[in-house]
């Protein structure tokens, strides 16, 4: 290996480090191979690479000084692997850590928008798909990424307020949001519930937030809308104040920010087994299956109730080919009525392998899962 290889290899090595320094300080495992030295080292590398090559005082007795094209070269590869580290560093930091196959499975599934700045003539699918920034009453949102199937949604989103406002880590900021479905699938009982979590507070420039909101629904999000409403603040005190938006007793909401969702998100991720007519009882009611759907973030079922509780809770989890189960959060969303059929959904905690799974146990059901059945 020669020197510059070896130079490169730390460098790159230490990038990656300082993005997924602080996941790995939040658990509780072995203290990680690294220390605040080499952050410091990498610093001074980007900043002046010539000078960071001299001063290296390991023994070389070979050495000679890297040409300033090559150590320029060398920073401008370490800033490129930085940026795509930050990028993913987004969900690893949302989700607590990622191993290298969620990682893979969340780049597989999201639309991203690194390169939204390109013709249209030259994006990418992906690119393509992902919903526009918008504007509004000196507000923009910008979608950066986008991650989702069938009924769940996780929207990484750039909200820049208006000069003057001024965000801080230490403040809670709540989004006031929801989902416009066509008209013509307004024909059943419609439910979603959700969530925003804040990635940075005022960290690039102070008017800047970026945030995590994530969505779950009792139906198929595609070729619906995201709307944002407005953004409220939440001080140590716990007063609450409008960051920008409103409501209206009246006339409901004043403002929007609508982004649309791609049809047909993420379809080639889906299991869809065969579960027609599967029934479990428990107690005096009874569930009859009537469909369902798998992705790597959740479970989504349609059934039939004959009994007198309305919302049954199910326990429902993976077994994976190893043996182990993977089981999904306590929340459930269940939604419908005795007519039509209720819908219900959960989710998973990170992003799973449906490769390495076996059957859906849902309640004391097994439900073989087979990788023929993705749609």
């Amino acid at each position: 290996m020669t020197q510059f290889d070896m130079l490169l290899r730390q460098g790159l090595m230490d990038a990656n480090l300082e993005q997924y320094g602080r996941v790995l300080r939040s658990v509780e495992a072995k203290e990680p191979d690294f220390s605040p030295r080499y952050l410091r080292e990498r610093m001074r590398l980007l900043s002046a690479p010539q000078e960071w090559e001299r001063r290296q005082t390991r023994p070389a007795p070979r050495r000679r000084k890297i040409p300033r094209g090559i150590a320029v070269a060398i920073a401008v590869l370490l800033l490129i692997t930085a940026a795509a580290a930050a990028a993913v560093s987004l969900w690893v930091t949302y989700f607590g850590g990622l191993d290298q196959r969620q990682q893979e499975i969340v780049g597989d599934m999201e639309l991203s928008g690194e390169k939204t700045g390109k013709p249209e003539t030259t994006k990418t699918t992906a690119e393509s798909l992902l919903p526009p920034p918008v504007e509004h009453d000196g507000v923009t949102i910008t979608p950066l990424r986008l991650l989702g199937a069938k009924n769940r949604l996780y929207l990484i989103l750039e909200i820049r307020a208006p000069e003057g406002t001024v965000f801080r880590p230490d403040e809670t900021y709540q989004l006031f949001d929801g989902m416009r479905v066509p008209e013509e699938r307004r024909t059943e009982m419609l439910g979603c519930s959700g969530g925003f979590t804040v990635l940075e507070a005022g960290t690039r420039e102070p008017n800047i937030l970026v945030g995590v909101a994530e969505t779950t629904t009792s139906f198929d999000i595609g070729g619906c809308s995201y709307l944002v409403r407005a953004l409220y603040r939440y001080t140590p005190d716990g007063e609450q104040e409008t960051v920008f938006g409103g409501w209206d007793s009246e006339a409901g909401p004043t403002d929007s920010w609508e982004f649309p969702i791609p049809e047909d998100l993420n379809r080639d991720q889906l299991l869809e087994p065969d579960v027609e007519g599967l029934a479990m009882t428990d107690g005096g009611k009874t569930m009859t299956l009537l469909s369902m759907s798998v992705s790597p973030l959740g479970v989504w079922w349609k059934y039939r109730l004959d009994g007198e509780d309305p919302w049954p809770r199910v326990r429902v989890a993976l077994r994976m080919r190893d043996g182990s189960e993977v089981e999904a959060a306590l929340g459930q969303l269940t939604m419908g009525d005795m007519g039509s059929g209720c819908t219900a959904s959960v989710d998973f905690a990170k992003p799973v392998d449906l490769s390495q799974a076996e059957a859906v146990l849902w309640g004391d059901v097994e439900i073989p899962l087979e990788q023929g059945s993705e749609k």
